[in-house]
């Protein structure tokens, strides 16, 4: 071994912590800018949650648009049964109450319609004497 390698010059042995720099500002530094990493990589995450939230807002807008849509189909379809179920209904009241009206029987006719043997033939009816337009009386 020769002297030369022993010195510490040569060999790097020097007293690494006074030749260093304090590295305390340098992290400091590096905090920093990791710090404003961070915080522009989470206001990217936030707009980016942002434009997600708007489009699935978007999406369920028009869900619900086509489902108020489909629901007006509906109601309007089931007004108009009701409108016509109702339009039937007054017909047949008015069918009723006009059939009632035009073969109207008072009680006396039926007593005696009764009393004389209960069935005629059509033509012996009281009712059916109509005057043939064809042949004079």
């Amino acid at each position: 071994m020769s002297i030369a390698s022993l010195l510490p010059v040569r060999i790097g042995l020097l007293d690494r912590t006074a030749r260093k720099p304090k590295r305390t500002r340098h992290r400091a530094v590096d905090e920093v800018t990791r710090q404003k990493a961070l915080r522009t990589g989470a206001d990217l995450l936030i707009k980016g949650l942002r434009l997600q939230l708007e489009e699935q807002e978007a999406e369920h807008a028009e869900v619900i648009a086509r489902i108020d849509e489909r629901h007006g189909e509906i109601v309007r379809g089931l007004e108009q049964q009701i409108a016509d179920l109702e339009r039937r209904l007054d017909i047949r009241t008015f069918a009723e109450a006009a059939a009632a009206k035009t073969q109207e029987i008072d009680l006396r006719s039926l007593q005696q319609r009764f009393e004389t043997g209960g069935v005629l033939r059509l033509g012996a009816a009281p009712m059916a004497a109509v005057l043939n337009p064809g042949h004079p009386a």
